[in-house]
């Protein structure tokens, strides 16, 4: 307490400058609503406002003179003033995120009896002014406390403790992010104050509610980036739904839908795995294209699908891509297999295309989710009308992989590594994982292979394939 004592101009004058530094930063921050930044930017201003009237009544009180009078009894109101309005906004903030991030049509009744209690605080301070009934000032100008100051005490003690119960109350329907700072900003001042009441001299209600003030810039701060952050995961989990829901819907959608699929195409051409993505976003201009030195590349498709697909409605096609293709995306994300694309009933998936997983066992790792995809088959059949059967083939070799496009963009992967995985799978057999001489050397130790078997590539001659 000592230590606070004579140290508490300094500790004022540094917490000034931080409520200063805040009150810049709340107007030039991004990506915050105007009501929000106007609300942080007042309560700041109003914190400063209350340091700055601690400060004044702390340095003149004791000092003789009449200017020192004036000095001590202004600074006194706006000490309670401030104090008072700090509440205030405070609870403008709250109205706020119960209206904005809680979704209540209204605000809360006791935040509205809050309002009220701000009005009556007002009046009690000029009534108190008027008749000494706080505090007075004696001839040497330092204030002597009075019966009626627990009052000045009552008053926010009342309305922190409704905006308390308030979020108590809501507490299942407020993110934590937002409970917390919100009692923080309550209890601690409310425990501070209750102190400052038995030990005269300490400013602790105020610099309590100034430090919490300063806080809940920085949880706004936190849960702005938190919204940044789940509004671009948003964006890639929308962009992956709707290449799954909307490829082969598009094109039949009705002149009626065609501003909707133009807005499909966009975001069918613009899925891109999420580093090329970043790094398309950090450098627009820049020529995205990857050299890989050896990748594992994976086609399949369904076998007969165009006979299978002309007894189907174009709804009973597209629900059972939709559901088979779903299996597939879940298991290539739990196994770090990179999608690059469905091209009709054809599902490529590539292994490998990080520098960091380049000798990691990728081959091993992209067999094992073939066999994942053949048993994804037989459990989708389990519950499908129509019974389908899978072609897989593997190649793995380099190739290259980047963006193209200027107005829209697609990732994708050439090479002779590519046209090999394409044929290793068009010359396979149904729900059997046929590989290239290539990754067989990989993985021949790991698994029993039936082979080789001699396989006509165009461009290539005969090469060995190995089926599992």
């Amino acid at each position: 307490m000592e230590f606070l004592r004579e140290n508490q101009i300094s500790i004022i004058n540094f917490i000034q400058g931080i409520c200063a530094i805040i009150m810049l930063l709340t107007l030039i921050t991004k990506n915050m609503s105007r009501s929000r930044k106007m609300v942080l930017f007042f309560l700041e201003l109003s914190a400063l406002c209350l340091l700055s009237a601690v400060e004044f009544s702390y340095a003149y009180r004791g000092t003789p003179g009449h200017f020192a009078y004036i000095v001590v009894r202004l600074s006194k109101i706006l000490d309670h003033f401030f104090a008072l309005m700090t509440i205030f906004i405070f609870n403008i903030y709250m109205k706020d995120i119960f209206l904005h991030e809680v979704g209540l049509k209204k605000s809360p009744v006791l935040l509205n009896i809050v309002d009220f209690i701000f009005l009556l605080g007002i009046s009690c301070l000029v009534v108190a002014e008027f008749f000494g009934l706080y505090y007075k000032v004696d001839e040497t100008n330092n204030y002597v406390r009075q019966n009626g100051r627990i009052v000045s005490y009552i008053i926010p003690f009342v309305s922190l403790s409704f905006q308390l119960v308030c979020l108590i109350y809501h507490r299942k329907k407020i993110p934590w992010r937002n409970f917390l700072p919100l009692v923080l900003f309550i209890v601690f001042p409310m425990i501070m104050s209750v102190l400052q009441f038995f030990a005269n001299g300490l400013a602790l209600g105020s610099l309590s509610t100034v430090g919490m003030v300063i806080v809940l810039y920085v949880f706004e701060l936190q849960n702005l980036n938190l919204a940044v952050e789940r509004a671009h995961r948003l964006e890639v989990e929308m962009l992956e739904r709707y290449k799954k829901e909307l490829e082969e819907t598009v094109k039949i959608r009705t002149r009626e839908l065609r501003v909707a699929n133009e807005k499909a195409e966009h975001l069918l051409l613009n899925i891109l795995p999420r580093d090329v993505a970043k790094e398309l976003t950090e450098h627009p201009d820049r020529v995205i294209a990857h050299r890989i030195p050896k990748a594992t590349v994976l086609f399949t498709d369904i076998v007969g699908f165009t006979k299978m697909s002309s007894g189907m409605s174009a709804d009973e096609t597209v629900a059972m891509l939709n559901e088979m293709f779903s299996l597939f995306d879940e298991r290539a994300e739990r196994e770090g297999i990179e999608k690059i694309k469905t091209i009709g009933d054809a599902y490529m998936a590539v292994a490998g295309l990080s520098s960091k997983s380049a000798d990691d066992g990728e081959e091993e790792k992209m067999v094992r989710f073939a066999q994942g995809l053949l048993d994804d088959v037989r459990t989708f059949n389990e519950t499908f009308p129509v019974k389908v059967q899978i072609r897989v083939g593997i190649n793995t070799g380099a190739l290259v992989a980047g963006v193209i496009g200027k107005t829209k963009f697609i990732y994708d992967i050439w090479g002779d590594t590519v046209n090999v995985a394409s044929r290793m799978e068009s010359t396979g057999e149904p729900m059997r994982v046929h590989v290239s001489e290539s990754t067989y050397n990989h993985v021949k130790n790991d698994f029993a292979w039936r082979g080789p078997v001699q396989v006509e590539v165009k461009g290539k001659g005969l090469m060995n394939g190995y089926f599992l």
